[in-house]
């Protein structure tokens, strides 16, 4: 029988946030985050001839001073409390796999059955620094421990290979759109990895708060209820209204180009195994009873639209026109100012570009209908409503 205080987790979580500066989606992916985070292997949903674990990555994108790590303490703060382990914010590869081997753990599930898993939480405020630089191959293992492979195999200088059974990774980070582009391989933009991952942006934090606060009465009992999460064992069973919710939203994602940026188009195809990770974990944070109902699909739905709205932002800059981040910027400043001379805008970003560089960049964005430049006023304006995808 459940013991829980609240109705619903990561709701209660945004209220316990809610006096503090970063935005609300922010702090609700920290919630859902957290709740993935206790339920671990443990947990897992059946659909048809597969099986979907409540883990994800999620990063948050922003600028900085967009309050992403204030984001980010919070629940970090409760799953130390409650002793869930969390790994280091900057680890080498040898000490991340020995980690997760140290997590193994073997527990009884509610039919009786012992359950062993290898369930490991990342969280990152500084996510290049955790990822390094161009490092392919935590890049490529971390694309294994997505999927819950059932055994990962790796090799060390001494004792030759090695493997940890029934993997689980939950990754929580951060990072800005600059330095995602310098960490990131460009063979990794687009598939793989970043395939794997929710990305929610956003430019700016949501106020300026001048004493952020915590609502302190609802701590202990967002612990208590965290800890009932974490008690969940088993299979998770979608009910028929779920269902069809699902084939509905599938058939017509199907049906329509979602993103004009095409280094969405892998993430795309995981669009259905975020959601129905997600749908498990709206279950988790309302009721201990492993039912997924409409409400949890259409919440699922909704949560995962509104990032997907910003997500072409991230990649803004990315990719191999050396002029890309230069537009970026430039788009923003216009973006915020709306119009302004020219020779102001070009001293702004003289120690980025020279006068060819700068020049090459307004005539493309120009090109591109983002900006439209007034030779005889001598003036700039921002064109376009939106930050380009540049």
């Amino acid at each position: 029988m459940s013991r829980r205080t609240g109705d619903d987790w990561i709701e209660a979580f945004v209220r316990y946030t809610q006096n503090t500066e970063p935005r609300e989606s922010f702090r609700r992916w920290t919630a859902l985050s957290t709740v993935a985070a206790v339920l671990q292997r443990k947990c897992f949903l059946r659909w048809g001839s597969e099986t979907f674990y409540p883990n994800m990555y999620i990063v948050l994108v922003g600028p900085p001073a967009s309050r992403k790590g204030s984001a980010m303490r919070p629940g970090r703060d409760l799953l130390n409390k409650l002793g869930i382990y969390t790994s280091a914010n900057a680890s080498s590869w040898q000490k991340l796999v020995g980690s997760l081997k140290e997590q193994i753990e073997t527990g009884q599930g509610p039919d009786g059955k012992m359950v062993m898993h290898a369930s490991m939480n990342i969280v990152s405020t500084e996510l290049t620094v955790f990822l390094g630089y161009e490092s392919r191959e935590l890049l490529s293992a971390l694309c294994d421990w997505y999927d819950c492979t059932d055994r990962f195999k790796y090799d060390t200088y001494a004792r030759g290979k090695e493997e940890v059974p029934n993997v689980w990774v939950n990754l929580f980070g951060a990072t800005t759109p600059s330095q995602l582009q310098a960490a990131l391989p460009e063979g990794a933009v687009g598939s793989g990895f970043t395939s794997r991952v929710v990305f929610v942006y956003e430019e700016d934090k949501e106020r300026m708060i001048i004493e952020p606060t915590l609502d302190e009465e609802m701590e202990e009992d967002l612990q208590l209820d965290l800890g009932e999460i974490h008690g969940i064992y088993g299979p998770f069973h979608m009910e028929p209204d779920a269902r069809d919710m699902y084939a509905e939203w599938r058939k017509e994602g199907e049906g329509r180009q979602l993103f004009p940026e095409p280094r969405l188009d892998y993430y795309i195809q995981r669009r259905p195994t975020h959601l129905f990770k997600m749908s498990t974990i709206f279950s988790a944070a309302r009721t201990s009873e492993r039912i997924i109902t409409s409400t949890d699909m259409q919440r699922a739905i909704s949560v995962l639209s509104l990032a997907e709205r910003k997500m072409p932002s991230v990649f803004a800059g990315v990719g191999q026109n050396p002029l890309a981040g230069l537009q970026l910027r430039i788009s923003r400043v216009l973006a915020q100012r709306k119009q302004m001379p020219i020779r102001e805008l070009a001293s702004m970003f003289s120690n980025d570009a020279g006068y060819t560089q700068f020049g090459e960049a307004i005539s493309s964005l120009a090109q591109m209908g983002h900006v439209q430049h007034d030779a005889v006023a001598r003036t700039i304006r921002y064109t376009k409503e939106e930050v380009p995808n540049a």
